[in-house]
């Protein structure tokens, strides 16, 4: 009986330890440095522009390194003179901006952060529309579904 008592202490000890000291994603990554690819698929390269394709929405968890941060963005939808894509980004739920995407064209989206004093950012990218190679390009077996492309982001 004592010792189902001590085990039932310690399960409870525990159990209360480990809700007031949970690790979120955001405190893992400030923790252990890990990169975060929450919507993101693995890395590819278009000539010497290394970037990743986001899904309908992704996340990018990042140590501030300047003011400004500097986000490539592409695209390789077919038709998109005709069918826009709508591109939202937001900072840490504060710095919220909006892009429509009318070509496949490499764009530089550069947003001032300044006023954002954490040491780490959190970008998250919403598109409205999404594509599948597999639906759109007539040689591909592609089943993805895309959103945009993401640059490696850098600092000014």
């Amino acid at each position: 009986m004592l010792a189902i008592l001590i085990f039932l202490v310690f399960f409870l000890i525990t159990n209360i330890y480990t809700s007031i000291n949970h690790l979120t994603v955001e405190k893992k990554i400030k923790r252990f440095g890990l990169e975060n690819l929450y919507g993101f698929y693995y890395p590819e390269q278009e000539n010497t522009i290394m970037y990743n394709w986001t899904r309908n929405e992704a996340v990018k968890i990042l140590r501030k390194k300047g003011d400004v941060v500097c986000i490539p963005i592409g695209n390789s939808r077919p038709e998109i003179e005709e069918n826009n894509v709508n591109l939202k980004i937001t900072i840490n739920d504060k710095i919220k901006c909006s892009y429509k995407m009318n070509s496949n064209d490499w764009k530089l989206v550069l947003i001032n952060v300044k006023e954002i004093k954490d040491d780490y950012i959190k970008i998250k990218f919403d598109v409205d529309k999404t594509w599948r190679p597999i639906d759109l390009l007539e040689d591909s077996i592609d089943k993805r579904i895309l959103g945009v492309k993401v640059g490696e982001i850098y600092w000014e």
